[in-house]
């Protein structure tokens, strides 16, 4: 069993201070401890345990592109600058179509979620992960019901013109605070006869580039892709995982014709979100590909952020801020009831969660719950659960 944690929350902003509307004294928050950071050629980056990378200046040459290696606890990617930033080439967080062979799911990109796992004969397919995760069931071109076609993921749109039942529900804040990625398309089986299915597409991943000065992007190449996994093949209709996140702030931001992707890879899954918090938006032309906004919230990280977190799960307790996902092994033939404590921190309210434990294979199990964060700072609650047996669980909880 791996539990998790990840959180998002909708925050409603009704008016912006003076202070943080003027562009003026704006920080992105950046130390410059990372120096410069100048990517000529191809490059993926590992991402430090909290995701926040201090650079000073950073540029994107034509032609390269940079990735990112995921962090144990798959926190999103937080590039902050004291200074410039200046993309000529490529950011890409997307994420992985699922595979046949191997027969996995696809990897989300960083702040993103996985495909679920696929069907093999009897055995039944998995979930995709995330919020919006698309769940398991048959693929395209079987001859049965599409109804109960293998879901594709959601995040800011529903997929759209779909008859499946499985596909994901939609999620997430306009203002991408806090930053959360796409979700997994479901596992995909083909039924009985002994074949393998194929497993879900991870979803986008998520990145948020602030910059204390100026973020340009620069000749028409220059992008920035959070685009759901799609298929290997069109003859592999692999379910896809839905767009993820792009957030930028700075007090300008430059660009004329440009793109920032958050689609779905061409699968047909949801939409992600992008956001544009700049006091200067008189060079802002750039073309976006997902649901957006723009607006002048000139704060990157929140202060305090809400913040979820698991303590416990069938027994074994967890500390706070733990640096990485928990592995729980249940012996044979242990009790299926089970409990989950989840503590809510600095939300001050109420609020509606769900706690979600989605399986290998088979379908998640939804308990929703509600946490008074407004009586006590933090505030914990434990849920009965019924852990399904033979198969790995991941738990996670979720804000409504």
């Amino acid at each position: 069993m791996k539990t998790n944690c990840k959180t998002f929350l909708l925050i409603l902003m009704t008016a912006l201070s003076a202070a943080q509307a003027l562009a003026q004294g704006f920080s992105s928050g950046s130390t410059g401890a990372d120096g410069a950071l100048n990517v000529t050629v191809n490059t993926t980056n590992s991402l430090p345990p909290d995701g926040i990378l201090n650079y000073t200046t950073i540029n994107v040459a034509a032609g390269a592109t940079l990735r990112f290696k995921r962090n144990p606890l798959n926190t999103p990617a937080y590039l902050l600058a004291t200074d410039d930033v200046t993309i000529n080439g490529t950011i890409d967080v997307s994420g992985e179509p699922g595979s046949i062979n191997p027969p996995v799911g696809g990897k989300g990109g960083p702040g993103g979620f996985d495909g679920g796992a696929p069907g093999f004969d009897a055995i039944a397919p998995g979930a995709g992960y995330g919020p919006g995760g698309g769940r398991g069931g048959y693929l395209g071109g079987t001859g049965l019901n599409p109804t109960n076609n293998a879901g594709l993921g959601a995040y800011s749109t529903a997929p759209p013109r779909r008859s499946s039942t499985n596909d994901g529900s939609t999620y997430g804040s306009p203002l991408l605070v806090p930053l959360v990625g796409g979700s997994g398309g479901g596992g995909g089986s083909y039924g009985t006869g002994g074949q393998a299915g194929v497993g879900g597409s991870g979803g986008g991943g998520a990145i948020l580039i602030a910059s204390s000065s100026r973020i340009t992007f620069v000749g028409s190449a220059a992008r920035i892709l959070a685009e759901g996994g799609g298929s290997t093949s069109p003859a592999i209709p692999t379910p896809g995982g839905s767009g993820g996140a792009v957030r930028l702030v700075a007090p300008s931001v430059v660009g004329t014709g440009q793109t920032i992707s958050t689609g779905s890879g061409g699968s047909g899954a949801g939409l992600g979100r992008i956001r544009v918090d700049t006091t200067d938006r008189r060079l802002l032309q750039l073309t976006f590909n997902g649901q957006s906004s723009v607006g002048a919230f000139m704060m990157v990280f929140p202060t305090p952020m809400p913040r979820l977190d698991i303590l416990e799960a069938a027994g074994t307790v967890i500390p706070e801020g733990n640096a990485g996902p928990v592995q729980i092994q249940l012996p044979f033939g242990s009790a299926t009831s089970r409990t989950v404590t989840i503590q809510a921190r600095d939300f001050n309210a109420a609020v509606p969660i769900n706690v979600v434990l989605t399986p290998e294979t088979g379908l998640p199990q939804v308990y929703p719950v509600t946490i008074d964060n407004a009586a006590a700072n933090p505030a914990t609650v434990t849920v009965p659960v019924t852990v399904p047996v033979n198969t790995v669980v991941t738990i996670n909880a979720w804000t409504k």
